[in-house]
């Protein structure tokens, strides 16, 4: 009996889920990751230094009292490792159903995926994010690039940006502050909100983990984003921006125009809007392409400070697959 018991757990062993399986059909593998398995292979092999680094860092600090490699042994390679964090992104399954796949214990799935977005926040193009003047709060700006300044300085043509905001909801808070300021009349439920600036290929600049009641207007003020852009760009807007021109009159903006109050549209400013809308598409699109990982387009379950690193390391995803490298050097 106990004999046909191992071998059943062989059997269902060797029937799991596996990378080399995955592999060997491309579809599913892009299905599941977001990656081609050539990208994959691209992301891993630079992931790997970076990754060492930050196991020996946390292995070996000062605080630490149990002696070095002490505990029990972590044998899940490190593709396994990255595979699963990209799964949960792209298909956004349970922790415990990722913990079944990848033969884990939830609480390690967890504490695998936070330690692979920070290691993917160094390796990847991801866009530029600067200070948080609304709450005052500091987020790092990606290493090889000290800035949007520096970036659009380096790539100068980036003659067009498009600028926009986007939601995505979330779970209810308990707490009654918190339920008023994230509640969003535009979407009518409990949201998250994201400032996306990008190029027609790339995303350049992102700000989140703003509440839902925050207005685009609001956002784009506080975001101080606007400071930071030559003024031989153009800006592409949407309507919600109304009045910003007058704010930043140094700048290029084209965005659609507003029906006046009590008066209809001409058919000329109609045909004008129309022109408006397409030409600032690109900026849908790349909101578009980040929520075909679906930690970004279902109800976000994850907590609130992570959600903007989570969209970073995505944007940095996006912006991979776009250049073809893992520097902001490929474009052109």
């Amino acid at each position: 009996m106990t004999i046909d018991l191992l071998r059943n757990k062989c059997c269902i062993l060797e029937s799991m889920f596996t990378i080399e399986k995955l592999r060997r059909k491309p579809q599913h593998f892009h299905a599941f990751t977001g990656l081609t398995p050539d990208e994959f292979d691209t992301i891993l092999n630079a992931v790997q230094p970076h990754y060492d680094a930050c196991q020996e860092q946390r292995l070996n600090h000062p605080g630490r009292q149990r002696q070095s490699g002490a505990g029990h042994p972590f044998n899940l390679p490190l593709a396994a490792r990255l595979l699963m964090t990209l799964m949960y992104w792209r298909v956004y399954l349970t922790q415990g159903l990722l913990g079944f796949l990848f033969e884990l214990d939830d609480s390690n799935v967890s504490r695998e995926i936070r330690r692979m977005r920070r290691v993917l926040l160094v390796v990847l193009p991801v866009p530029m994010r600067d200070s948080n003047l609304i709450t005052g709060q500091h987020t790092p700006t990606q290493t090889r690039l000290a800035s949007l300044n520096a970036l659009l300085e380096q790539h100068p043509e980036f003659n067009e940006l498009f600028l926009d905001a986007t939601e995505q909801p979330i779970f209810r808070p308990q707490d009654q502050l918190a339920r008023s300021q994230r509640y969003s009349g535009k979407q009518h439920a409990h949201t998250i909100k994201t400032q996306v600036l990008s190029t027609a290929r790339v995303i350049t600049h992102v700000l989140g983990q703003m509440p839902g009641r925050v207005h685009d207007h609001l956002l784009l003020q506080g975001s101080g984003v606007l400071s930071r852009i030559p003024t031989d760009r153009v800006v592409r807007l949407d309507r919600a921006y109304e009045g910003v021109e007058s704010l930043y009159p140094e700048l290029q903006f084209e965005k659609a125009i507003r029906k006046p109050r009590a008066h209809a549209l001409t058919i000329l400013g109609k045909v004008y809007n129309q022109m408006q809308s397409r030409l600032r598409m690109p900026v849908e699109h790349m909101i578009g392409r980040l929520k075909r990982f679906n930690i970004l387009a279902f109800q976000y379950r994850g907590g609130w400070t992570n959600h903007e690193d989570t969209v970073m390391v995505i944007a940095g995803l996006v912006n991979f697959v776009a250049l073809g490298s893992l520097s902001w050097s490929g474009v052109g």
